[in-house]
């Protein structure tokens, strides 16, 4: 008794024609973007291989969308939660949160999430791990992905340039006079992580400032006690630091306690500048510089995004980056 042969897949597609799984999604999907000569090749492969276009996920019944979000512990989520919810509210949209893990996942881990419940669009607050698994999930259910997105992608996004927002902060704290300035920031497994980090040296270096990688702190969770304890040995062990630069609200305010339990007077003795402009930088005593990211409208942008293309299957991707700036406040 011979064996069933698996359906081929889109990956078997692109591997077989030679092109990329974007270009294959959009060629099955007939954009106007691929050219004659690929739509004719993968055309052929896909009679070849006799691929199915209907997706694995059902046909979109229903009027909510998911939304994959990898913890409720960072305070920037639920501003841009909200922006999602509103845009969604107003177009009849309802809204399911998914937690989602980051690390380890594939495309059979988003399809077997989400083939239980029947929803009409993906809006990706939690990192996708790469491109072919994004641009298989985008084949399967309309995605955008929200605040953090994949470098060199094709696939739909709204959020801010990192590297240069972590460069208006760093540059703030040259200008102040600030020599000795520590960064703390998330794992470099974030893409937000990486680009931060890249503007914070670039901003050092233009200031003629020592790169020194031993005031660089990778904290794996943006969790206040975690920060709290790791940011406060340092200040103990390197004295002469006398600026932070975090990448998150959460991580500034674990630097402005640890600051106070060692008597460090803030902003004199050390200039605090967080990220994110998360409802707690007003709450805290000294207030907290931060940079403003637009979350609300990070959210309601991505919203709008999805909701055009759940209403048309050829909807070009949107690539939309907005404008982070920088809130002077106590902290500095």
């Amino acid at each position: 008794m011979s064996r069933k042969r698996k359906p081929a897949s889109l990956s078997d597609i692109a591997a077989a024609s030679g092109y990329s799984i974007a270009t294959v999604s959009r060629a099955i999907n007939h954009h106007d973007s691929v050219s004659a000569e690929a739509q004719r090749t993968i055309d052929a492969v896909v009679a070849k291989l006799d691929y199915h276009t209907t997706n694995t996920l059902q046909p979109p019944k229903s009027t909510t969308i998911a939304v994959l979000i990898p913890n409720l512990s960072n305070p920037f989520n639920s501003s841009v939660l909200e922006g999602i919810q509103n845009a969604a509210a107003a177009q009849s949209l309802n809204v399911a949160l998914l937690m989602v893990k980051e690390a380890d996942t594939d495309i059979d881990y988003y399809l077997n999430m989400l083939k239980d419940a029947n929803y009409c669009g993906v809006i990706a607050l939690a990192a996708l791990p790469d491109n072919q698994t994004a641009y298989q999930l985008n084949h399967e259910i309309p995605v955008v992905m929200c605040s953090e997105y994949l470098e060199d992608t094709e696939m739909s996004y709204v959020g801010i340039n990192d590297n240069t927002a972590a460069q208006k902060a760093t540059d703030y704290l040259t200008k102040i006079g600030r020599h000795h300035i520590a960064l703390i920031n998330a794992t470099m497994n974030h893409k937000y992580a990486r680009e931060r980090e890249a503007g914070y040296k670039q901003a050092l270096q233009r200031a003629s400032l020592t790169l020194d990688p031993d005031v660089i702190l990778h904290i794996n969770s943006i969790r206040y006690n975690l920060a709290l304890s790791k940011v406060t040995d340092l200040l103990r062990s390197r004295t002469e630091i006398d600026a932070i630069f975090a990448s998150s609200d959460i991580f500034a305010i674990a630097a402005l306690e640890a600051a106070r339990h060692l008597g460090r007077q803030v902003p004199n003795d050390l200039s605090v500048v967080g990220f994110d402009n998360t409802f707690l930088a007003t709450v805290v005593s000294p207030k907290l510089t931060t940079i403003k990211q637009p979350a609300y409208e990070i959210g309601h942008e991505a919203c709008e995004i999805l909701q055009e293309k759940i209403a048309r299957k050829n909807a070009p991707e949107r690539h939309e980056v907005l404008e982070a700036s920088l809130l002077v406040r106590e902290s500095t």
